[in-house]
């Protein structure tokens, strides 16, 4: 291996490391207890060193945010079932998704309430739009819905279980079991609708 080579595979490792510190920091303190001070110090550079990697603490941040949307994909994807075989296969898929937050109520904040300063619109459709073209594949195949359906259905899953999740996190009476319950209501309503047509 090249000096060349090397130097990057080291930067590479330094910049992981640095990402790993703050993504640690986050789901033990929350967003707020990041500071370029402190992964500095948790990973033994300077804190001049992390400028060397990252134009500022928001841009560490993103990259941070960046990692866990593949840590939720890959919970997801261990979790629940890919591709869905059934309609109990979709709601252990939404329970795994769900229970990944429940286990890292930070990192729910941190995706949904933290606002970055000049973040570019991540465009994070597409990472997981070949996920559920793969996962719904089941119920197109046996004519309860339309590939052209398949994107939006798999949103309107996704955002009801975040808009629940939000009322779970907001203290607003939503329990963990009517959270899961109200979950598999809208996943039957959803496809046995689709099944009456």
């Amino acid at each position: 291996m090249s000096t060349e080579e090397l130097a990057k595979q080291k930067n590479e490792l330094v910049r992981n490391w640095f990402i790993q510190a703050a993504k640690e920091i986050i789901l033990r303190e929350g967003v707020e207890g990041v500071s370029v001070r402190k992964v500095a110090q948790t990973t033994g550079y300077s804190y001049a060193t992390i400028y060397h990697y990252f134009a500022d603490l928001n841009a560490l941040l993103l990259s941070v945010k960046e990692r866990m949307v593949d840590d939720v994909a890959a919970h997801f994807s261990v979790g629940g079932s890919a591709p869905l075989h059934s309609l109990d296969d979709l709601k252990r898929s939404n329970r795994a998704y769900v229970q990944y937050y429940l286990d890292r109520p930070n990192a729910y904040h941190f995706f949904y309430s933290y606002r970055f300063e000049h973040a570019p619109a991540p465009d994070y459709d597409t990472k997981f739009q070949n996920g559920w073209i793969t996962s719904y594949q089941t119920f197109v195949e046996s004519g309860l819905l339309r590939p052209q359906d398949v994107i939006l259905t798999a949103k309107t899953v996704i955002y009801t279980v975040q808009g629940l999740l939000a009322l779970y996190f907001s203290s607003n009476g939503l329990t963990q079991e009517k959270l899961f319950q109200d979950m598999d209501d809208i996943a039957d309503y959803l496809f046995r609708e689709r099944s009456r047509l």
